[in-house]
């Protein structure tokens, strides 16, 4: 596995191609393809994304795209917004996919098929569960940041949309995952009735064998909505400030979402990554989160 970022954008040009469905499948689907995600260098609305393709286990890669050059390049991606996920395939071909939740449903997919645990559960209403809450952790952050990013003057109008989210959004999201998630048992997933384990200490284990830690031990299975909910709480928290709204106290259930995804030796050796760090200080510059 590799992980890079380019700091000169790539082209992002349409799929083109004449073959057949079935060929187009097998394309991609193929384990030698090289994953490659496309965004800005921060976090943004991508975090879950990223730690799924950290997770996998395949090949992958992520271009950073400044603004000037997204401008340039926005009328080559599929809907003329980012992430798109290009799957470089050995053959030559790439293909893309666009819209962030049906790139995570396509990576939970991957991960099955490439013999891991499902991140979309062990049966169809796993899946719809996980799909539920994963979609409506989306709904809560793609609100905020777009709130965010179309302010008149975000340095001035920023404080007053924090005060709002956090006393109207965000209070109704904690209350009904916080359900949920206690009824659950406050075990760390949103499906299923696996403990946590103690978490695993340094010095960490290699990507692959981090991964089989993560995903095929039963007692450590992650879903698509735990690593939604684990990858948004860190701005969440920030937001709050001196008040915070969650906490092992106050919300032990999304607390042990997080802090069961920080036992994965993969997603720490990220998120104490010089890139993450990266990514978090030009999150904070540019959303205030």
């Amino acid at each position: 596995m590799s992980t890079s970022v380019d700091a000169a954008p790539l082209a992002v040009a349409g799929t083109k191609t004449t073959a057949d469905s079935k060929a187009l499948t097998d394309l991609i689907q193929g384990k030698a393809n090289v994953h490659n995600l496309v965004y800005f260098p921060f976090h943004g609305l991508v975090g879950c994304l990223r730690v799924q393709l950290i997770l996998l286990g395949e090949p992958y890669k992520f271009t950073c795209l400044s603004f000037p050059d997204w401008m340039k390049q926005k009328r080559l991606t599929p809907f003329g917004h980012v992430p798109v996920l290009r799957e470089e395939t050995p053959c030559g071909q790439t293909l893309e996919l666009a819209e962030i939740t049906l790139i995570e449903q396509y990576l939970a997919q991957r991960s099955a098929l490439s013999g891991s645990s499902s991140l979309l559960g062990k049966n169809f209403w796993e899946e719809n569960q996980i799909k539920m809450f994963t979609c409506s952790t989306h709904a809560l952050i793609s609100f905020l940041i777009h709130s965010i990013t179309s302010l008149p003057n975000k340095e001035a109008d920023r404080p007053a949309l924090f005060e709002r989210f956090k006393k109207s959004k965000l209070p109704e999201w904690i209350a009904y995952h916080e359900k949920h998630l206690r009824a659950n048992g406050s075990n760390g997933h949103y499906v299923g009735d696996q403990r946590i384990n103690e978490p695993l200490s340094p010095p960490y284990f290699s990507l692959s064998l981090s991964l089989s830690l993560a995903l095929s031990n039963n007692k450590k299975k992650l879903s698509l909505a735990d690593i939604k909910t684990g990858t948004i709480v860190e701005h969440l928290i920030r937001l709050g400030g001196d008040t915070p709204q969650i906490s092992q106290e106050l919300t032990p259930g999304i607390w042990a979402v997080k802090t069961h995804l920080e036992t994965i030796p993969a997603y720490v050796e990220w998120t104490t990554s010089t890139q993450y760090q990266q990514f978090t200080g030009a999150n904070i510059n540019f959303f205030g989160l």
